[in-house]
């Protein structure tokens, strides 16, 4: 199948995935939810999603690898042809009804992102992407191809700064007091991919966090790509099943929040 039939069925599937996460975040206090570790929920929503997204891609293209949140335990390094899979990015707001949650879903080759689609039900956004084609944000009725903000200074900037609750960790606190001093604006909204979408819709100027899987990351950074940004490398030289850094900007404040992340003792290079 060609990429852009690939592209088309991602798209029909994120929307799908999107009702179905939909029709669970309206009935979530009835969700039972289990603790994976500190501030580390999973409920039957997130297991349920996954399941939906995996059998429809492996009844579309069977030969193809599936890389899961929810299921990466079985995850075998396939890299040739991989779909690479969020359920429910942001559960702990899912949970809370805080609204600010997606579904992400994105498909590489030999380790290149080359698709992806973020669906943000609740404002009911579809933000996609395929390399070389541009990033885009469909409402119903409309399909408009996004940019990120021309913002050049810090002091103009609102920063996703991300961090996981999981651990104390010093290099958020120095970033983001290296942040203040420059007067920049600074937000944790809790979901990645999201927050990723909206740096590439110009709506924030860049989010940082220390520490991400490829399925938080790798639909929002070909988003930003996309949408003429700037991203730093990712994933890390351990590869698409282990955690690594993730910076991406708008192209004014790029090298300068690059300086300051690594000045705070991030690798980012």
């Amino acid at each position: 199948m060609t990429l852009g039939a690939r592209y088309e069925f991602l798209r029909r599937l994120a929307r799908a995935a999107g009702r179905l996460a939909s029709d669970f975040w309206d009935r979530r206090d009835t969700l039972a939810v289990e603790l994976k570790g500190p501030q580390d929920f999973v409920s039957r929503a997130d297991k349920e999603v996954e399941t939906f997204i995996r059998r429809e891609l492996a009844a579309e293209f069977p030969g193809d690898a599936f890389l899961g949140e929810e299921t990466a335990a079985s995850f075998d390094g396939e890299t040739d042809r991989l779909w690479i899979v969020d359920p429910i990015d942001g559960t702990t707001n899912f949970l809370r009804g805080i609204p600010y949650w997606n579904v992400s879903i994105a498909y590489a080759e030999k380790g290149t992102r080359m698709l992806g689609a973020v669906c943000d039900p609740v404002r009911n956004e579809l933000f996609h992407a395929q390399r070389g084609g541009g990033a885009w944000r469909s409402r119903p009725g409309s399909d408009v191809r996004i940019t990120c903000s021309p913002t050049v200074a810090l002091e103009r900037a609102i920063v996703a700064l991300g961090h996981h609750d999981r651990c104390p960790e010093p290099r958020y606190l120095a970033l983001r007091a290296a942040l203040m001093d420059r007067r920049a604006a600074f937000r944790n909204l809790g979901s990645a991919a999201l927050q990723l979408a909206h740096v590439a819709d110009g709506r924030l100027d860049a989010f940082v966090e220390l520490e991400l899987s490829a399925w938080d990351a790798m639909t929002g950074l070909l988003l930003v790509e996309e949408a003429g940004g700037s991203v730093w490398p990712f994933p890390g030289p351990d590869g698409l099943a282990a955690r690594a850094p993730v910076l991406a900007a708008t192209p004014g404040i790029a090298a300068t929040l690059g300086e300051l992340a690594t000045a705070a003792g991030w690798s980012v290079t």
